[in-house]
């Protein structure tokens, strides 16, 4: 009851009428579809048009009421197809195999492009195979599949205009406060991307730039605390302590619609409580004070115009690196995407020639043993084959035995469409969940006994997780790369192919460097940067892996702290040339700390009107100082700060072809 009660709430706590109205078509329509599909014999169309709306919201919602119906635009006509056109498939089945080979590769390269990117990949991979290889409306006339399936996306557009109606922008101010008050790297690449997709509003920009600002100067101040005296030490921390209450206050003030003034604490200096008067402070402090005074002003200013958009072309050139950084079997991503394609080509043979309903499990069992979020990695796969297998007999059993368990299937779609924001963060929810809806559906149209049915459920999930394994160990050997994780090997060269990176963009700003070079850089930073992500996922539950190699929450830290840096870099780039010599202090510190200056200051990112690149320069620092915390820890050196020096054979020539 708590946990239903805060997503009906607002921020501070109070009832949210826009929460409650969602909740109340949820229960309604769940209801109407119910009684409607039973009586009517309609009870497939409303499963279609009810996994439609999920997949929609789970796809297109997330941000801002403006950023979800942009989205919502281009990817409801995908699902309807997927979702229509995938039972008619059947009939083809070589057409049917291509199609789930198609979309089940792109979504597994889809994270080349970022996390939303990531997001809408997985969800269509999972809408296809629910569609191409589950049966579930294949009874269907062609106008009923279509019509169904615009029914179900109008609706979750129904459902995402009456949650943002009344406060539309407001997942853009949380996003963009959650910056004052969450540690760590890539944060502020996140709620960037967030402001940006709602068209880049002055004052929030403001708030970013002030943001990060704070958090690179508040992160100068870690470090040099790490290598001051004990009692240095503890003074430093003490002001960050205290300019973290601040922080936290205004992001509140951030948060809320309107702001007409600013509590006292908001107001403070952090240092005040803590240095008695006349006492020298470190010029650091002065950092954080700047970042907060610029997040206060914009808080309480609230100027609503847009800021100056990026150098066109932008977003072509960074699908264009990623293609050229990817297409290659040296990506770790390409691997795994390879592989997962591979396992469900086999698993649709296998569908296609059983003809067996109890078969639809079979293909989703499988992704789910692939774990398509985790890049070339298949650790913990007999786990999740275990657990796939035991929850798919389970529930078999309880349909089997339960009356009025055809209530199951409509509860769930409407659990799912109230948890939403849980299934788009978690895919392996929501891969079960689609798994229970396709049990559930299929098991009432089974005419077996109990034992039949359940042993015929759960050998074919069985069979699904044992292609999985299968394929996806065999093209440990087949295709190229290691069985063991080389961390340090990979995190020099990431630091490498970086710093390349970033001299090319400090001399393009110069306009010295040409734009093919500056290209090549990033496409070997992207590739890099991609492999080191996904590190963390084959260091889990490797034996050994954490003595020899450092810890996995470390590994993860480096490889987000640099991948920031990236993207950090290749959005400066296509900011109009004027501004990019506000970024030029922050990209020589991060030449610095890259090199091994064991130095820790925060250089001056100068105030100005161009918010969009002055976060860019501070989130540089930022994200480079948690980096260089990392790699020390990764590297295996005893003392923070130590001094060291990438220095190496170079792994590849920088012209990328």
């Amino acid at each position: 009851m708590k946990r239903i009660r805060e997503l009906l709430a607002t921020e501070a706590g109070a009832p949210d009428p826009r929460q409650h109205q969602y909740t109340v078509m949820v229960v309604l329509a769940a209801v109407v579809t119910t009684a409607a599909g039973w009586a009517l014999d309609l009870r497939t169309p409303a499963l279609i048009a009810g996994l439609t709306a999920v997949f929609t919201l789970v796809g297109a919602g997330g941000q801002s009421l403006r950023a979800d119906l942009r989205r919502f635009v281009r990817l409801a006509p995908v699902l309807v197809l997927v979702m229509a056109g995938g039972p008619l498939l059947l009939d083809v089945p070589v057409l049917a195999g291509l199609f789930v080979a198609v979309i089940v590769f792109g979504a597994g390269m889809l994270p080349a492009l970022g996390e939303h990117h990531r997001i809408v990949g997985q969800t269509v991979a999972a809408a296809t195979l629910v569609s191409t290889t589950t049966s579930i409306g294949t009874e269907q006339s062609p106008p009923m599949l279509v019509g169904s399936a615009v029914l179900g996306a109008l609706f979750a557009l129904l459902l995402r205009i009456v949650l943002g109606l009344g406060d539309p922008t407001r997942a853009t101010r949380a996003a963009v406060a959650r910056t004052l008050v969450q540690p760590g790297p890539g944060v502020i690449e996140q709620s960037a991307a967030v402001w940006r997709a709602d068209g880049g509003v002055t004052w929030l920009g403001q708030v970013l730039a002030g943001a990060a600002r704070f958090r690179a100067a508040r992160e100068t101040l870690l470090a040099q605390a790490q290598r001051a005296n004990r009692t240095e030490a503890d003074r430093l921390r003490q002001i960050v302590a205290e300019a973290d209450l601040v922080a936290d206050e205004l992001a509140k003030a951030v948060r809320s619609r309107s702001c007409t003034g600013l509590p006292s604490l908001a107001r403070m200096n952090p240092a005040d409580s803590v240095v008695q008067h006349g006492t020298d402070v470190p010029d650091t402090v002065r950092g954080i004070n700047e970042g907060l005074h610029r997040v206060r002003s914009a808080v309480i200013d609230r100027d609503t115009t847009s800021t100056a958009p990026a150098t066109p072309g932008g977003t072509r050139q960074r699908a264009s690196s990623a293609v050229r950084a990817h297409l290659s079997f040296r990506s770790s991503l390409f691997r795994h995407a390879s592989r997962c394609t591979l396992a469900v080509a086999a698993g649709l043979v296998l569908v296609f020639l059983m003809h067996d309903p109890s078969a639809s499990t079979l293909l989703l069992s499988l992704y789910v043993v692939l774990q398509p979020a985790a890049r070339d990695s298949m650790n913990g796969a007999l786990e999740r084959t275990g657990g796939a297998v035991l929850g798919v007999t389970a529930l078999a059993v309880v349909i089997t035995l339960l009356p009025g368990v055809f209530l199951l299937v409509p509860v769930a779609i409407g659990v799912m469409l109230l948890g939403v924001d849980q299934l788009r963060g978690d895919y392996r929810l929501l891969l079960g969940a689609l798994i229970g809806i396709t049990v559930g559906d299929q098991a009432m149209g089974v005419q077996r006994s109990l034992v039949d049915a359940a042993i015929s459920f759960a050998a074919n999930t069985a069979i699904g997780a044992a292609v999985a394994l299968v394929v996806g160990f065999v093209s440990y050997v087949v295709l190229p790369g290691s069985l063991v994780p080389d961390v340090r090997g990979t995190v020099r060269a990431t630091v490498w192919s970086l710093s390349e990176l970033l001299r090319s963009v400090r001399a393009a700003g110069r306009g010295v460097e040409p734009r093919q070079a500056l290209r090549s850089a990033h496409v070997l930073a992207l590739r890099r940067t991609q492999d080191l992500l996904g590190m963390p996922a084959l260091l889990e539950g490797a034996d050994g892996a954490e003595i020899e190699h450092g810890d996995e929450a470390t590994v993860r830290e480096a490889a987000v702290a640099l991948d920031a840096l990236r993207q950090d870099l290749a959005t400066l780039v296509f900011r109009p040339d004027l501004e990019l010599a506000v970024a030029v202090p922050a990209l020589q510190a991060v030449d610095t700390l890259l090199g091994g200056d064991t130095t820790a200051t925060i250089p001056d990112v100068p105030s100005s009107n161009v918010p969009a690149t002055e976060l860019l320069a501070s989130s540089l620092l930022e994200n480079a100082l948690h980096a260089r915390a990392a790699i020390d820890q990764t590297l295996g050196y005893p003392e923070p700060w130590k001094s060291y020096t990438i220095s190496f054979v170079r792994p590849e020539r920088l012209h990328i072809r």
